[in-house]
C-alpha cells in the first residue's frame, strides 16, 4: 500500500475580532458553510500568553469556498487598560479588532474576507497587544492572558463537487461512506479497512466518522445529506479503475473497481502521492510495491513531526515537544534527547535558569549563561512515558521589573534537527490502550469470527476509531481468525457473536466462563470469579499482550447490539479513544462503558513493586465489574473466589 500522509499541519487554535450579538449557535445562513474549529483541526481553544503574542492559524478550505468570519468567546484577563488584535494574512493587515478593557467573558467575530487561500488552506496570524492598568504586566499574564474559545469557522459559497479523482477527497471532510455488497469478498473487505486507515489519517486531530453500508440493488448510493459527504463504492469485478460517478441530488460518489489482485492498488491511487496526477474522472493504475517503514533506533525531532520551537515573553519562555509514540512507528522505552537550541543571552543584572521536565519530573536544570546556546543530552525515564509525552524546555529569568513595554522578552529555541534515541519497548510503555496504536504497527492482521457485512462495518469502526489517535496511516491487512493466530504480528479481532478460539479465549482479562460466573484475570497471573444471581450478557474491547505482540479483541457475550453500542460511544465524542486507560473496556446493558485497570501492568522495572496485596488489586478491578453488572441485573446475589493460575510465557 502507498499512502500520501497528505495531512494538513494545522495549529490547535480558534480567533477573534469585533464584539457582536451573533452566538456560534445560529442558524447557518444560505450559501455558508460552518465548521467547529475542533473539527478543522484546530482544537477548542486558543491560548495567549502575556501582553505581547502571536498565535498562526492554518485552516482548510473547501473548494467553491472563502474564509467568511470565525465566531468565538473571548475569556480577557484582569487589569486591562486597553487591548486589540491585529489580524494578518500573506504579510496584509485584514482588520484590528478593539477588545475591551477590564475583564470580561465576550462573543467575538472577526471578518476573514481577503485571507489568502493557497493549496486548500488559509494562513491567518492574531496578533495580541494588551496594555495593562499604570503599565505593570501582572503575573498571572505570564502563563496565559486572553483564551478564545468554542470556535466555529464560516465560509462563504457553496461547495464544489468534485469533477476527478485527484480532487475526490475535500480539505474538509463530514463523513465517509463506504458501499459494498451485502456479502462482501475479501478483497472488498480488505480495501475498506485500508480506505478507513488511509482516509482518516489524511485528517490528523479530526475524528471522520466512517460507515460501512450495504450498496442498493441499483448499484447507486442514496443522495449524502451534505456536500462534504464522500461515498466510495467498492466493487470485486473484471473493470478496474475509479471513477467519478454523478449521484442525482448529491455530490458525485467514487467507484473503485478490479479483480482480486488490482482492487487494492486502485484505492491506492485515491490517497497516494500520484492522486495530483489522477486528473481525469475515470482512472487506472498499476501496481503499489511499497514496503513497511521499519522504525530505526535514532530519528530526529522533524521525523517525529516536531519542527523548530520558538517562543518569546517577559521572564518565562517555554516550548513544549510532544513526542508521540506513533510517530516512532513502534512502542519505545530508553528514550534520549540531544536537545540542540538557542536562547536569548541574558545581561549582567538577571539571573535565569533552563529546566527540563516531564510532567511532575525534572529533567535537566542548569543556569543561563551568555553563550546562548543549548546543547544538552537529556534521558527521559521509562515511567515518564506516555503513548505523547510532553516534555518542557523552560526559561525563566529573575531581576527585572516585568514593566510593560520597557522590559525586553526573552527568545527559547529547540532546533528540530535535535537527535532522538530510544529502543523497541517490550511489553509496551504504558501498556493497556494507550499501547495503542503504536503496538499495531507497522502491519496489523484484521480478522473477524462472522465474516458478513455488518462484521466488516464493525472492523472498519475499530480502525478509523485507531488511526484517529495517529498522522501515521496503520497498514491493515484482512485476514482469517485462524491466520491472525498463527501470525506473530498484532492483530485486531472482532468476534461480536463471542465465538474465540480457546487460545485466544484463555488470554482476555476478563471472560464470562458459565452463563453467571466471570473470571477477571490479572497482569501477573492471579484471577478472580464472581458468581451472580442472574445471566449477565456483555460486551468489551480487551487488549492482550501475548509472546510479544499486541491483540485488540471486539467480542461480547453473544450480545452483538451492546459491542455496537460501544463502538458508537466511542465514536460520540472526540478524544474517547485518546481517554482510554487499563485493558478492558466494559460495557453491560443499560450502563455506560467503563474501563478496567490493572496495577501490575507496570512493567516491573519501570516502577517500584507494588506493595498491595493479590486480593486488593484483583479489587481494583473487580469492583468495576461488580458496581456495572449489579446494576444492569438487578439485586443479583454474588460471590468472589480467588486463586492463582500458572504464568505464561
Amino acid at each position: 500500500m502507498l499512502a500520501l500522509a497528505a495531512s494538513m499541519t494545522l495549529c490547535a487554535n480558534p480567533l477573534t475580532a469585533a464584539a457582536q450579538d451573533l452566538e456560534p449557535t445560529e442558524p447557518t445562513p444560505p450559501g455558508e458553510v460552518t465548521f467547529p474549529t475542533r473539527k478543522l483541526g484546530l482544537g477548542p481553544n486558543i491560548e495567549f500568553r502575556g501582553n505581547s503574542d502571536v498565535v498562526t492559524l492554518t485552516f482548510p478550505v473547501p473548494a467553491g469556498n472563502t474564509p467568511a468570519f470565525l465566531d468565538t468567546t473571548a475569556e480577557l484577563p484582569t487589569n486591562v487598560a486597553r487591548g486589540w488584535i491585529d489580524v494578518v494574512s500573506d504579510g496584509r493587515l485584514l482588520t484590528r479588532v478593539e477588545l475591551p478593557p477590564g475583564s470580561a467573558i465576550v462573543p467575538l467575530s472577526i471578518p476573514l474576507a481577503g485571507a489568502k487561500v493557497e493549496n486548500g488552506a488559509a494562513v491567518v496570524s492574531l496578533d495580541l497587544h494588551l496594555v495593562a492598568v499604570d503599565n505593570i504586566c501582572p503575573d498571572d499574564w505570564t502563563l496565559g492572558s486572553v483564551r478564545l474559545r468554542d470556535g466555529l469557522v464560516r465560509y462563504a459559497g457553496t461547495p464544489a463537487a468534485p469533477q476527478a479523482v485527484a480532487d475526490y477527497l475535500p480539505p474538509v471532510l463530514d463523513r465517509l461512506e463506504l458501499y459494498l455488497a451485502e456479502d462482501p469478498t475479501d478483497a472488498e473487505a480488505g480495501v475498506a479497512l485500508d480506505l478507513a486507515a488511509t482516509v482518516s489519517a489524511r485528517y490528523p486531530g479530526r475524528q471522520v466518522p466512517v460507515d460501512v453500508r450495504e450498496l442498493p440493488a441499483n448499484g447507486l448510493p442514496p443522495a449524502a445529506d451534505t456536500p462534504l459527504v464522500r461515498q466510495i463504492v467498492v466493487s470485486e469485478g473484471d473493470q478496474t479503475g475509479a471513477e467519478v460517478v454523478p449521484v442525482p441530488d448529491g455530490p458525485p460518489a467514487l467507484y473503485v473497481r478490479g479483480d482480486a489482485q488490482t482492487l487494492l492498488d486502485q484505492v491506492g491511487l485515491v490517497n497516494s502521492i500520484l492522486s495530483g496526477l489522477a486528473v481525469g474522472s475515470d482512472v487506472a493504475v498499476g501496481t503499489f510495491d511499497v514496503p513497511p517503514i521499519l522504525a530505526p533506533d535514532s530519528t530526529t525531532l522533524y521525523d517525529l513531526r516536531v519542527s523548530d520551537l520558538e517562543t518569546s515573553g517577559l521572564g518565562l519562555a517555554d516550548v513544549h515537544l510532544f513526542l508521540d509514540q506513533t510517530e516512532f512507528g513502534r512502542p519505545v522505552r530508553d528514550v534520549r534527547i540531544d536537545l540542540q537550541g538557542t536562547y536569548t543571552p541574558l545581561p549582567a543584572t538577571q539571573g535565569g535558569s533552563i529546566t527540563v521536565s516531564v510532567g511532575d519530573i525534572m529533567l535537566d536544570s542548569w543556569a543561563a549563561d551568555a553563550s546562548g546556546v543549548i546543547d544538552r543530552v537529556v534521558t527521559v525515564p521509562n515511567s515518564g512515558l506516555g503513548r505523547l509525552t510532553d516534555i518542557s524546555v523552560e526559561l525563566r529569568t529573575t531581576g527585572a521589573q516585568q514593566q510593560c513595554g520597557l522590559q525586553q522578552p526573552v527568545t527559547l529555541r529547540i532546533d528540530g534537527g535535535s537527535r532522538v534515541f530510544s529502543t523497541l519497548a517490550d511489553p509496551p510503555l504504558p501498556v493497556g490502550f494507550p499501547s495503542l496504536p503504536q503496538t499495531l504497527m507497522p502491519k496489523v492482521d484484521v480478522a473477524t469470527s462472522d465474516r458478513s457485512l455488518v462484521d466488516v462495518a464493525r472492523a472498519v469502526e475499530l480502525v478509523a476509531g485507531l488511526q484517529s489517535l495517529t498522522s501515521r496511516p496503520l497498514d491493515p491487512e484482512w485476514v482469517t481468525i485462524d491466520e491472525a493466530l498463527a501470525s506473530s504480528g498484532p492483530a485486531v479481532i472482532v468476534a461480536a457473536n463471542g465465538l474465540l478460539p480457546e487460545d485466544l479465549q484463555s488470554q482476555l482479562p476478563l471472560v464470562r466462563t458459565e452463563d453467571r460466573r466471570f473470571e477477571v484475570r490479572n497482569a501477573d497471573g492471579g484471577s478472580t470469579s464472581l458468581t451472580f444471581g442472574t445471566e449477565v450478557d456483555f460486551a468489551s474491547l480487551q487488549v492482550v499482550r501475548d509472546d510479544g505482540r499486541t491483540v485488540l479483541v471486539a467480542t461480547s457475550t453473544g450480545a452483538p447490539e451492546e459491542l455496537d453500542r460501544t463502538l458508537d460511544w466511542l465514536a460520540a465524542e472526540p478524544g474517547r479513544w485518546f481517554e482510554l486507560e487499563g485493558s478492558v473496556l466494559f460495557t453491560a446493558p443499560d450502563r455506560e462503558p467503563i474501563t478496567l485497570i490493572d496495577p501490575h501492568t507496570r512493567d516491573d522495572d519501570v516502577d517500584a513493586a507494588s506493595s498491595e496485596s493479590d486480593s486488593t488489586v484483583t479489587a481494583v478491578v473487580v469492583a468495576g465489574v461488580v458496581l456495572l453488572v449489579v446494576g444492569a441485573a438487578g439485586a443479583a446475589v454474588w460471590s468472589l473466589t480467588r486463586r492463582r493460575r500458572p504464568q505464561s510465557r
